[in-house]
């Protein structure tokens, strides 16, 4: 494997109705950022779902820091945000997600104030996430998986609800968790705004 953190060779996963996605390859190193792009029903979540040892792949394979196992595989990615599967609730608050995060993370978390200092942003502890513009939303879903302090960080739907200018924005802050040598693997539905910020684009 080399020094990459994570490696995926003709990834693919079918269920009884057909393939979601199939022949997929991707190689990742520490501190690099990986921008998965395509419409819905490309199979991007399920994608990042299989990279996190969520879903088991039909065919291919996928090591992430030389494991194979799923379940060794989950220990070493952290989800900020994947619909339908994780992604903070509408009803709690800052604090309450924090808290919830650090008992997922254990004593080796990352302060989430740190967290947020590496993607230039802050947030209230009272603040409730039904009230946040989607930009911040996306933001504290990113903040909160940094926490744990994984190899590997997931976040599907980085464009959701945000404009082009805010979508760059989004991006630069995961460029800038990435920086801090962390392997951040975010889905959009249109890569093109991350051109020039990710370090590897894959279009399903």
């Amino acid at each position: 494997m080399g020094r990459a953190v994570v490696v995926a060779e003709e990834l693919g996963v079918r269920t009884r109705r057909g393939w979601i996605f199939s022949g997929i390859e991707l190689e990742a190193g520490a501190g690099e950022l990986v921008a998965v792009g395509g419409a819905g029903g490309t199979g991007r979540s399920s994608f990042l779902l299989t990279l996190g040892g969520r879903m088991r792949p039909s065919m291919g394979d996928l090591w992430v820091c030389e494991q194979k196992s799923p379940p060794r595989i989950r220990g070493l990615v952290a989800v900020g945000r994947i619909g339908g599967a994780a992604e903070p609730e509408d009803e709690l608050t800052v604090r309450d997600h924090v808290n919830e995060r650090s008992i997922i993370a254990g004593k080796g978390r990352e302060p989430f104030g740190t967290a947020c200092e590496r993607l230039g942003t802050r947030f209230e502890a009272g603040e409730r996430v039904g009230g946040m513009a989607t930009e911040r939303r996306t933001l504290l879903a990113l903040a909160l998986a940094l926490m744990e302090r994984t190899p590997v960080v997931l976040l599907d739907d980085l464009d959701d609800g945000a404009p082009p200018a805010g979508q760059r924005r989004l991006w630069q802050a995961a460029r800038r968790a990435a920086d801090g040598g962390t392997v951040v693997i975010a889905a959009t539905t249109d890569p093109d705004p991350a051109e020039g910020v990710a370090d590897t684009v894959v279009r399903l």
